[in-house]
Parts: C-alpha cells; sequence; structure tokens
C-alpha cells in the first residue's frame, strides 16, 4: 500500500509541519511501501527533502486539483493534516477541492475543531468531514465535540493519539549535558506568541520557594509574530522577569529546537507547565511529549489538557491562576515521593504512545479502508493534468511544483 501524507512539511516551522515528518517517519517504519509527502507551501521554504513527492502552493486553487489527480495516479490512500490556517481559501476551503477530486480513501486528521464556527467555517468543516472516508481525532472530548457541533456519526471517527520520541529517561545525564546539574528544572516548550502564557509561569516563580528550582522557556519567536512585531514579546517577558528579580532562575533558550535538543530538554526537566490562557486547545504535541518525556505535567485546563491529563497522569490549575501554579509546583517540591508518583504515571502512560504505534495504527486504519476497493496495479503511466503539463515520475527528489 503506498501512502500519501498531506500537510506542511519540514523545513517549514511550525507544529504541523513537525507532526507530518514525525508520522510520515513512522508510517514508512511500520511498513515497506513507497510513502511520501505532499506538501503545502507558503514560500518560506528553500528546499524540501526527497520524500516530497509533490508541492501545493497554498494560495493557488488550481494546485489542490492538480495535487489530487497526482495522488491518484500514484497512491492508494491519503492522510490529510487539516489546520485551518495552512490552507488556501476562505478559511482553507481549497483542500475541499482536493478531496473533491480524490478517488482513493481519504483519513483526515483534524489538529483543530472549532466548538463556536462561523457560517462559513462551519460551510467549510462539514464539506470536509463528509468527503473523507474516516477522520481522526486524538482525544475523546474531539469525537463528542464532532457529534455535537457538526453531526458526525461516531461510526466514522477513530481515535488515534498524538505520538511521542523515544526517550531513554536518563535525567541526571540531561541536566548535566544542559549544564542544569544539581537543579531542579521546571519546562515551557513552543514558538513564543502572546497565546501560551507564559506570563503566569513567570510570575509563580517569584512564589515559589526553592532557590534550586529553575524554569526554562525553550524555543523561538513564532514566525509570523516576528514578521508583525521582532522581538518585542520576547523582551517584555525578560523585563518581566528582571523587575520580579528572578533572572537567575528564569532561563531564555531562544532557539529553533531540534527533535534531539527537545528530547534531551524534556528528558532534563523534572515538571513540565503548559499556561495556555484559553481552553479552546484540541491537540497540543508539546504536552504530549512532555508526558512520554516521564514530566510531572502541569496544565490549564484547555481541552486537550483535561483529557490527556485524566486519571492522575498530571495536575490542572486555572487560567491565569498563578497562585495554584505556584501552590501546586512548592507542593511537588516539598513532597519528592509525590514529585515521583506523578513521573511514573506519566511514563507508565507515555511509553503508549511511541511513534512506531502510532504510525502503525494509522496504516492499519487506512489498510482497512482500502481493503475493499480493487484497484489496478500496474505501473504508473504519464498523466494529463488539467494545466496540460505531464506527471511520469513518482518521487522527483525536490518536489514537483506545477503551480509556479
Amino acid at each position: 500500500m503506498r501512502v500519501a501524507i498531506i500537510g506542511t512539511y519540514p523545513p517549514r516551522q511550525c507544529g504541523i509541519a513537525t507532526f507530518t515528518h514525525d508520522l510520515f517517519r513512522a508510517v514508512v517504519g511500520a511498513s515497506h511501501g513507497e510513502h511520501a509527502v505532499i506538501a503545502v507551501s507558503d514560500g518560506s521554504e528553500a528546499a524540501f527533502p526527497k520524500e516530497v513527492a509533490y508541492v501545493i502552493d497554498w494560495q493557488d486553487q488550481a494546485a489542490y486539483i492538480e495535487a489530487a489527480h497526482y495522488i491518484n495516479a500514484h497512491f492508494d490512500a491519503c492522510i490529510i493534516q487539516h489546520e485551518y490556517g495552512i490552507f488556501g481559501g476562505d478559511d482553507g476551503a481549497y483542500i475541499v477541492d482536493l478531496l473533491t477530486t480524490l478517488k482513493v480513501p481519504v483519513a483526515t486528521n483534524l489538529h483543530t475543531i472549532l466548538n463556536e464556527p462561523s457560517a462559513r467555517q462551519r460551510h467549510v468543516t462539514q464539506q470536509l468531514l463528509r468527503r473523507s472516508n474516516r477522520i481522526t481525532v486524538m482525544t475523546d472530548r474531539a469525537i463528542r465535540m464532532l457529534q455535537e457541533v457538526y453531526g458526525v456519526e461516531k461510526a466514522r471517527v477513530t481515535k488515534i493519539p498524538h505520538g511521542t520520541p523515544t526517550f531513554t529517561y536518563e535525567q541526571n545525564r540531561a541536566k548535566k549535558a544542559l549544564g542544569f546539574q544539581g537543579k531542579r528544572l521546571m519546562l515551557s516548550f513552543g514558538f513564543l506568541g502572546r497565546n501560551k502564557g507564559f506570563e503566569t509561569a513567570i510570575d509563580a516563580m517569584a512564589e515559589i520557594d526553592h532557590p534550586d528550582f529553575v524554569y526554562v522557556i525553550l524555543g523561538e519567536t513564532h514566525p509570523n509574530v516576528r514578521k508583525v512585531e521582532g522581538e518585542s514579546y520576547r523582551n517584555e517577558l525578560k523585563e518581566r522577569v528582571r523587575t520580579l528579580g528572578l533572572a537567575d532562575r528564569v532561563v531564555f533558550v531562544d532557539a529553533f529546537v531540534t527533535e534531539d535538543l527537545l528530547v534531551q530538554y524534556l528528558t532534563a526537566c523534572d515538571i513540565y507547565v503548559s499556561p495556555y490562557p484559553n481552553k479552546d486547545q484540541i491537540s497540543s504535541g508539546t504536552l504530549t511529549f512532555a508526558l512520554g518525556a516521564g514530566a510531572v505535567v502541569i496544565s490549564t485546563p484547555y481541552w486537550y489538557a483535561q483529557d490527556l491529563l485524566a486519571e492522575g497522569r498530571g495536575l490542572l490549575f486555572g487560567f491565569r491562576d498563578v497562585g495554584r501554579l505556584a501552590s501546586t509546583v512548592n507542593v511537588l517540591l516539598d513532597n519528592p515521593f509525590l514529585l515521583e508518583h506523578f513521573r511514573e504515571r506519566a511514563k507508565a502512560y507515555g511509553q503508549q504512545l511511541a511513534w512506531s504505534s502510532i504510525g502503525a495504527r494509522h496504516l492499519a486504519l487506512l489498510t482497512g479502508l482500502c481493503a475493499p476497493i480493487q484497484r489496478d496495479r500496474a505501473e504508473p503511466i504519464p498523466l494529463e493534468t488539467p494545466s496540460g503539463r505531464r506527471i511520469s515520475t513518482i518521487f522527483p527528489t525536490n518536489g514537483t511544483r506545477l503551480s509556479s
């Protein structure tokens, strides 16, 4: 079975690109098919790696239709990573044009589900759902939202959790390598932006009574934020740290973080804090990774966190509740056995989420969708696309951009 995965892709710097990359590697590792990526590009990528077989200019409506013809000719099934902002058209409507043209089974993986969509958003989402053979989501809450808000039958939805890297759990070695030997470490990771709630965690540090406790904010400013306001938000956070007298206890690591470096920081940290200021968050790779690393996860009660941290897998505090966050951390630091209890619970659950297992689950789903379909297995022949250009190779080295 040959699988095409549609989404943004590295070197694009965004969460969906990272997810697509991890899922592609997991699918390849779980089977021997000639799988490939169909990359949605905003023009920021200098070049794509060889696994990218086709490139869609995100603003070119015709490119989506041409990509569908390409997939029909060369693949047996397709996975779409859906996030509103990565596709062109009003509220990402161009992806529906691709779906309308596809003839192979499609599983659409939803990274965002809007609880109160606009009329246009609802229309686009319902078209997307209707034309997908199966919808995959990462939590039980997401399944309920699809039923209640969009009227989707539960039988059409499959829950497949977010995957995690493989961790060694060698915490002391990771701390030494990063220069935090002898420290207890709290971590937040992700692109800096004003919707992440870092202010809450910084303010809480002023109320945490342990001088050996350090808070690391790992990640560069989001590229879209940097285009609009430069590093003003990071500078505001740093000024807040100085004002509170926390310069020796709050560390900013301003860098694009590779997976190896992220794994190292997550392995080193004792506590992972996710202080998002609002509830409308249906997925979070960083939160999942932290659980997989065996960190004690403390989060505001956004939707994804409520599901992921249920059954004692982590701890919740209220939105912007500085005092509750600080008191929770103080209790954990005062009680090493309690801290270790939550670390072990996180580790036990996180080990079930290894990407190798998640990739196999996606493949099993697609295999079931393809089973009733008899397709011609002959070698691909040149395909006449709507633009009149021919495609005669399945894996061009640097992808095929028909929309230029």
